[in-house]
């Protein structure tokens, strides 16, 4: 997996490690179930330790800091390292009270807690699942509450489409770990009460993303 340029973030010497097994690990595994059950344990780990990740990537920006993400409702997604087109690793900063998008991934990944509480609402197209904008069914799936040290498996198409809300009096941090640049591919948001779907580009907070071509305005119609 070495090689393709690498931007650390927050650069320190546990997120270097961790980076480090990360790629060790995907070395040696092809399929990635047995990848993401040799992750399991170190990302475990990454997650009981609390003195790695810095107070800024805890929080919410600043009401004056110009926050590029697109998550919507005054969430913060802050990029810690990614390896372009194959890997990313950020913290996702979700206020009391406040509910994602519903929304996928596409893409393989291990999201766990390291703050707060959370409630997470997971869906599956029942359409033909086809078409990025337009008409798009879901089923709700099951629901689970998440709190400090809590993950799961991403493995698209299951468990891939979801909505997080905040159950604890302070914000919710959770860690991804996702096989591609995950706030820069066009992926999904999708509108249940309207039964329709949209390509967004979620963005991080602190990182730019370049516009893909198949999001440039005017190249797609919801």
């Amino acid at each position: 997996m070495a090689d393709t340029r690498e931007e650390f973030y927050l650069d320190n010497e546990r997120v270097r490690e961790f980076v480090d097994t990360v790629e060790r690990t995907a070395d040696a595994h092809e399929e990635i179930p047995a990848l993401l059950t040799a992750l399991r344990e170190p990302f475990e780990r990454l997650l009981e330790d609390d003195d790695w990740l810095p107070d800024l990537y805890r929080n919410l920006p600043s009401e004056d800091y110009d926050n590029k993400s697109d998550m919507g409702g005054d969430i913060a997604q802050w990029l810690l390292y990614r390896q372009e087109g194959k890997l990313s690793l950020s913290s996702l900063v979700v206020p009391p009270g406040v509910e994602t998008p519903v929304h996928d991934h596409l893409a393989w990944g291990l999201v766990g807690l390291c703050q707060g509480s959370q409630h997470e609402q997971f869906y599956r197209r029942v359409d033909a699942g086809e078409n990025d904008t337009g008409q798009a069914r879901l089923e709700a799936l099951e629901t689970q509450e998440a709190g400090p040290g809590d993950f799961y498996e991403l493995i698209p198409p299951e468990n891939d489409i979801h909505s997080v809300t905040t159950t604890s009096e302070v914000p919710s941090v959770s860690i991804h770990l996702l096989g591609a640049d995950v706030g820069c591919i066009p992926r999904h948001a999708f509108d249940l009460d309207a039964d329709l779907v949209r390509q967004f580009q979620s963005g991080y907070t602190n990182v730019e993303c370049e516009t893909p071509e198949a999001m440039a305005p005017g190249h797609n119609h919801d």
